[in-house]
């Protein structure tokens, strides 16, 4: 996207330790928000199991989502995700880092949306998740998108 296209600013800030630019926008992120965020789509994607990271496997999941690709691991993680190479890269013709990045941008658009009052969260308690909607829409969900799993290439230690 040409440079007239892009929002000058990012519309999300947390910090600039790093900068996602994922469709028009460029968003913000410290360090910590940047991690937990990336840990959080990994989970997301069955890529990773709730709770099993290490620092240097957190490390490799951050370079890989900031950077496109994951040149020097420094976990066991790392190394299967390269091991894998394209099996996991590209599982059933869908992107890794390209759905990393979209549930990372996603997290982040809805804080920012909070933020501004343009939607409303609630707990839905019989589905055991937060749901949003617009504000003053309350028929109107904003579900996740629909994603695909790694399930059966999760790492696991």
């Amino acid at each position: 996207m040409s440079a007239e296209g892009r929002n000058a600013h990012p519309n999300y800030s947390s910090g600039e330790d790093y900068f996602l630019e994922f469709r028009s926008f460029c968003f913000g992120f410290n360090s910590v928000d940047f991690v937990q965020r990336v840990e959080t789509a990994a989970i997301e994607l069955d890529l990773i199991e709730a709770g099993a990271l290490e620092d240097d496997e957190r490390a490799d999941l951050v370079q890989l989502v900031s950077s496109g690709s994951l040149e020097f691991p420094v976990s066991a993680l790392g190394e299967h995700l390269l091991e894998l190479g394209d099996e996991v890269f590209m599982h059933k013709e869908e992107c890794l880092i390209y759905w990393l990045r979209e549930l990372v941008f996603r997290g982040a658009w809805l804080d920012q949306r909070l933020l501004e009052d343009q939607i409303d969260v609630r707990f839905d308690e019989e589905r055991a998740c937060f749901v949003y909607h617009p504000c003053g829409h309350r028929g109107r969900e904003i579900g996740p998108p629909p994603h695909p799993s790694w399930r059966d290439l999760t790492y696991r230690k």
